[in-house]
Parts: C-alpha cells; structure tokens; sequence
C-alpha cells in the first residue's frame, strides 16, 4: 500500500504544470548592440454589463408608459464584436381571471414623450453609455375594448456576445 501512494504522489508531481522562466538578456560593456528588447504582454477578457428595464406597471388608460432603458453600462469588447439585445414577446397581456381575454400593447423605441413608433426587437451596443429608451404602448381603442381585470404578461430579453454588423 505504501508503494502504490508513493508511486501516486510521484506521478501526481509529474503531471503538476511546470513554469519555465527565460533567462534574462545580459549585457555588459563587449556586447553589440548595447540594447535589448523584452515584450510586455496582458490578456484582458471580454467582459460585459447591460441593464434591463424593470417590472413596470401601466396605469389605465395611459396610451404611452416609460417602460425603462436598456443600457450597456460595462463593455471589454473584442474588436468586431458587440452585445445584442433581442426583445421576445407575444405583445399580449393576459387577463388574470380569463386567459382568452388579453390586451395587445407594442414596446417601441424612445421614451414616452418622444416615442418614434419604430417597433423594438433587437439592438447591437459597442461602448458604454450605449443606451436605447422603452416605452409601452397601448392604443385608446384596445384600452375601450378591453375587460375589466389584471392583466399581465413577462417579456424576455435575450443578450448575447456577437459579431458586430457591418456599418453602413
């Protein structure tokens, strides 16, 4: 028994990372040249912070609601690359008592005193402070058609580390 955890020990020495250390340039007063270069090199990982909105609650009749801003607040980025933020949603609110009786809102993008009705599905961000406003809408005519209730539904945002698109 003692053999074999000896033998383990030195196999597990042998397989242990070994570090090798270059000898460092000398030079003295018969060297040719008088100068010497030495590299200096780091590896920075690519890293990443983005902010989502919130749980947000709209107010009845309200036809626009702030909903939040998505925000790339931290960025380490390959050249080429960026964070995508996709948005998944049906755009329908459920009817907690009734599930068949929903009501259909639109996430665009801006805020709800500047919304600019471009429909938010995804968006690329390259450098912090890289930020796109939300805001929820929801027309005066589903607000009218709409049964009393609470209603709710959950919107996934999807983020991932990409090749950035070409610029145009």
């Amino acid at each position: 028994m003692k053999k074999l955890i000896n033998g383990l020990s030195a196999l597990a020495i042998l397989a242990m990372p070994v570090t090798a250390f270059a000898e460092p340039t000398t030079i003295n007063e018969t060297s040719d040249p008088q100068s010497a270069n030495a590299v200096i090199t780091t590896e920075i990982a690519p890293a990443y912070i983005v902010t989502i909105p919130l749980d947000t609650k709209v107010t009845f009749n309200t036809e626009n609601t702030d909903f939040g801003t998505i925000e790339l607040t931290k960025a380490q980025l390959d050249p080429g690359k960026a964070v995508k933020v996709s948005l998944v949603t049906d755009s329908k609110m459920e009817n907690k008592a009734d599930e068949e009786k929903t009501l259909a809102y639109t996430i665009f993008e801006g805020t709800s005193d500047a919304v600019n009705e471009k429909v938010f599905t995804s968006a690329e961000y390259t450098a912090v402070g890289d930020k796109t406003d939300l805001t929820i809408n929801i027309t005066a005519e589903d607000w009218q058609t709409a049964y009393a209730g609470e209603y709710s539904d959950t919107v996934t945002f999807n983020v991932e580390y990409t090749d950035a698109a070409p610029e145009s």
